[in-house]
């Protein structure tokens, strides 16, 4: 779809340079520069839900509520046969 963009002078030199230094015409830059800007949001967005998990996880590790077991316990409880590093006695 046609978009008309106006920059202010500043601007519109700047994309000029870029463009010139880059070989590359004035609008792949800027739409690689949307694209970049827009895909970024996502990426802040999955930050943040990775660190809202990590403090998660970390209010319930303070408050006692993790524990860990070793992997041969935690098969064990859920059915599964050991390792072949465990063995069978192990």
């Amino acid at each position: 779809m046609a978009m008309t963009l106006r920059l202010s002078e500043g601007d519109d030199q700047l994309l000029t340079e870029r463009a010139r230094s880059e070989g590359r015409s004035k609008q792949d830059v800027a739409r690689e520069a949307i694209r970049t800007y827009l895909t970024d949001q996502v990426r802040r967005v999955e930050d943040l839900e990775d660190e809202l998990a990590l403090a998660r996880y970390q209010l319930r590790r303070e408050l006692g509520e993790v524990i860990y077991v070793s992997q041969a316990e935690a098969r064990a409880s859920l059915g599964l046969p050991p390792t072949p590093s465990q063995g069978a006695g192990a």
